[in-house]
């Protein structure tokens, strides 16, 4: 390996060195794709560090950036790397205070932000941190001109790219000779832990560490040079960061991004990507559009979806159990795949997709198997941002629905004498920011992380995820269950957006759920059920009767002692805004507890109704108040 492979930055070299004029990027605006070769990537990273550094900016400075996944994100990133600083990421849909933590967290000294949006949320708390911010770059000025006269720590990123062109012209060699001073095993950015517990921290991950977990994915992956990458997890995210944007530079792939959040789904359309990787919750919301879709269909083209599907479950059941499938499976297969599978597969953007993960959390063995039966390499990870989001996966041979695969070469993992998962390798993170007593406490004496959850491997040297260690629950007649896995199940019901189960020291277990507001919409209209709002649908008769079928069919599968006896339906969505969801869509269990701790209470109780009184946060800021009913219902034996 030379020395430019090394660093991330310095793939950036090498790739415009081998294919200067080959496109790196694309992106979409106004609906047509505009592409950015390798040499222009390299000199618009360039112009932006030297330009950073004309502007103040200083050896271990560190740079937040908050915004929507665009070019100017990852040219921003990497010439912070080059001008020696270190970059950090906020998902573009956090609250002001959210915002606000990070950026004082990190001791950022300068911001990148897409839009006018995030310089109002900026604005709310900037006499807070007006001492430590330098300068705040916006990279979208629309609807701004009148906010730079008013706020002189205001800058156009196109002038922070100007400035760095003007430097440039006595240092045209500077991106080289930064990526050959680089130590690949230092700081190469820091992103967020998944904050389930608490405030997130600040993983440090050097470039060893994402190259290495890069490509030995790569290792047991089938992606090349030329491959369709396309952003669509949010780029504050280890996932998008480690197996995107990584695997873009170590495989010189062409990476596209969408024109609008809001367009992602017509542009996968249009793009077909060679690469898809999203949460659970991404692969769940898949699977409820689908099912919307075909509610909304005539009756012909159900039925041939119901068919296909199910054919193609059978035999992707009987392919993952090694069994023979039957002949009248074996016939109908190839047809409806060629005639219904593909072209739904068309229909969502996957049709030419050659490798596809989850990883972030657990996700359902149904969703697992009904997208595997759509004949996608879907392979699960096991990772975290301190392993660089990757630890363990399946291999393309070898995929069981209800693990997490095997370890990735070079990493090793092994199970501690109270059942935490254990990882070593070059993967494994530097550290969090600002908090040696944290990294202290997160590695076993010989060096291994502690990942926090619990699991085992089983014969077959798989690795078997239970939940958090801290998540584990244990009712009143001693058994012990992972809250999670009921979850992910009940999540694969087209009618159940979210849900969190309770059982810990009680005597059987209850959930709360929130519905789909979609899916279950589509339902009532179908069967002429009148509603006017998320509240009124959620609180009809029909719906409860309907969500205690879907439990009660789900779980089954479980012992009857750990099995959903009572629930309610809340009245709103789980929210990242009202703190009961991370921004990747984990519930927030202690926060859920205990903003509805008396509701949780009615449900261990014989009442049938409790009067919720809860506060509700919307991203613009603006709070309302909800009092009202809702029922409680015993799930249909």
């Amino acid at each position: 390996m030379s020395r430019l492979e090394e660093t991330l930055v310095g793939l950036i070299v090498k790739n415009a060195s081998e294919m200067p004029d080959v496109a790196a990027m694309r992106e979409k605006r106004y609906g047509v794709w505009h592409p950015t070769t390798w040499r222009e990537f390299k000199t618009q990273v360039q112009r932006f560090a030297l330009g950073l550094k004309a502007m103040g900016f200083e050896a271990d400075n560190k740079l937040t950036i908050v915004g929507d996944n665009k070019p100017e994100w990852i040219i921003a990133e990497f010439g912070c790397m080059a001008a020696g600083g270190i970059p950090t990421g906020v998902y573009p849909d956090s609250l002001p205070e959210e915002v606000e933590y990070l950026i004082s967290y990190s001791e950022s000294r300068f911001l990148v932000v897409r839009d006018q949006e995030q310089v109002d949320k900026i604005l709310t708390f900037w006499d807070r941190i007006r001492h430590q911010v330098l300068k705040v770059i916006v990279w979208d000025s629309r609807g701004m001109s009148h906010y730079y006269d008013e706020y002189p720590f205001l800058e156009e990123f196109k002038r922070v790219i100007q400035l760095g062109a003007e430097q440039a012209a006595d240092r045209t060699d500077f991106l080289k000779q930064a990526a050959e001073a680089m130590d690949p095993i230092q700081v190469a950015m820091m992103l967020t832990t998944s904050g389930t517990t608490a405030k997130p921290k600040l993983s440090m991950l050097s470039h060893e560490n994402l190259i290495f977990a890069s490509t030995q994915y790569g290792s047991v992956t089938d992606l090349s040079r030329g491959d369709e990458l396309m952003s669509i997890a949010p780029l504050a995210w280890i996932g998008e960061q480690s197996f995107t944007v990584a695997r873009f530079l170590t495989i010189a792939a062409y990476y596209n991004f969408p024109e609008e959040t809001e367009t992602v789904r017509r542009d996968l359309l249009e793009l077909q990507p060679y690469y898809f990787g999203g949460t659970p919750a991404v692969w769940e919301l898949l699977i409820s559009s689908i099912q919307a879709a075909i509610d909304n269909a005539d009756r012909l083209k159900q039925v041939f979806y119901r068919l296909a599907i199910d054919t193609a479950l059978k035999r992707t059941e009987a392919e993952l159990a090694g069994t023979a499938v039957g002949i009248k499976t074996r016939i109908l297969h190839p047809v409806l795949g060629f005639f219904v599978i593909r072209a739904l597969k068309n229909r969502m953007g996957l049709g030419r997709v050659k490798s596809a993960i989850t990883g972030g959390g657990a996700i359902s063995p149904e969703v697992f198997k009904y997208f595997k039966a759509l004949r996608l390499d879907l392979r699960q990870i096991y990772g975290q941002s301190e392993c660089s989001g990757i630890a363990s996966t399946h291999r393309k041979t070898d995929v069981r629905p209800e693990t997490v695969g095997v370890p990735i070469p070079g990493v090793e993992v092994k199970i501690s004498a109270d059942g935490e998962i254990l990882v070593k390798g070059k993967n494994v993170h530097l550290g969090y920011y600002n908090k040696p007593e944290a990294t202290r406490e997160a590695l076993t004496e010989d060096g291994f992380l502690k990942t926090g959850d619990a699991g085992y491997f089983g014969e077959d040297g798989h690795l078997y995820v239970f939940d958090r260690s801290k998540d584990m629950m244990t009712i009143t007649d001693g058994t012990r269950f992972a809250p999670q896995d009921i979850e992910t199940r009940l999540k694969f019901s087209a009618y159940i957006r979210d849900v969190m189960v309770i059982g810990q020291g009680r005597p059987y277990i209850t959930a709360i759920v929130s519905i789909d507001m979609e899916n279950v919409g589509n339902w009532a209209k179908k069967r002429g059920i009148s509603y006017t709002t998320v509240q009124d649908l959620s609180q009809r008769a029909e719906v409860y009767d309907l969500i205690s079928r879907e439990i009660s069919k789900i779980c089954q599968r479980f012992p009857e002692n750990i099995r959903v006896k009572r629930f309610v339906n809340l009245i709103k969505e789980l929210h990242p805004d009202d703190g009961e969801l991370t921004r990747t869509k984990k519930v927030r269990r202690g926060f859920v507890n205990d903003r509805y701790q008396s509701l949780i209470d009615d449900l261990f109780s014989d009442k049938d109704r409790h009067q919720l009184d809860i506060e509700i946060r919307y991203e613009d800021g603006r709070i309302s108040n909800f009092k009202g009913d809702v029922t409680i219902q015993e799930v249909a034996p």
